[in-house]
């Protein structure tokens, strides 16, 4: 079992919120406050970039099971090899024995890196890859068609993890509470690039986010 999965099981176990708490009683008091400092960077991120980016002024809380599972089991890929110090980082290599918030993206799979190196997650505009969907891998071809990439982001702690999905693939999170959220933006009409609110063209360049819009 991969360490993704191992994590998946323990959060989708129904005493999972009670271990939880047993960690941070057990966890020192300036760990603890610094973990959840980063989170709630990582969500005013989120809400903050989503309103601005995505045209969306709420972040929907959602739980594991909620999540589909090509996203669900990216990110916490993507996560648990940040913990085990396998992921490639930017150059100021955050490291999560110091929290802070840090941003991945489907499409960029293991890479983490800091706020101010978003940068890195971009992909060319237009390309082929700025149009494939992360869920079912298709090619749309292009909000001036009618058939854009809907970009989104869930956040998990100081993780702010990047999507972007068809209109046939975009997620129907069910609202609720738990220890991820997250942000997709609303239908675009006007061609790439012309609205506050776009489907994926300069996916990485524009979003800076935490929690799901």
């Amino acid at each position: 079992m991969t360490p993704a999965l191992a994590l998946e099981a323990v959060m989708t176990h129904p005493r999972y919120g009670e271990l939880i708490e047993q960690l941070r009683a057990l966890a020192p008091t300036h760990v603890v406050d610094q973990v959840d400092a980063a989170t709630a960077d990582a969500l005013h991120i989120t809400t903050t970039t989503g309103r601005h980016a995505l045209g969306v002024d709420h972040v929907t809380p959602t739980t594991v099971e909620q999540t589909p599972g090509w996203l669900r089991l990216g990110l916490l890929d993507t996560f648990t090899a940040w913990l085990a110090g396998k992921a490639s980082t930017c150059r100021h290599a955050p490291d999560p024995h110091r929290p802070q918030p840090v941003i991945a993206a489907a499409w960029r799979p293991g890479v983490i890196t800091c706020g101010q190196c978003i940068h890195l997650t971009a992909l060319p505009r237009g390309s082929d890859r700025d149009r494939t969907c992360d869920a079912c891998g298709r090619v749309c071809a292009g909000v001036e068609h009618g058939d854009g990439i809907y970009p989104g982001m869930v956040q998990f702690g100081p993780l702010i993890y990047h999507y972007g999905t068809c209109g046939d693939c975009r997620s129907a999170f069910t609202t609720d509470t738990g220890p991820t959220s997250a942000t997709e933006s609303a239908q675009q009409r006007q061609p790439r690039g012309a609205g506050r609110v776009r489907p994926r063209g300069q996916r990485g360049r524009g979003r800076g986010k935490g929690g799901r819009r």
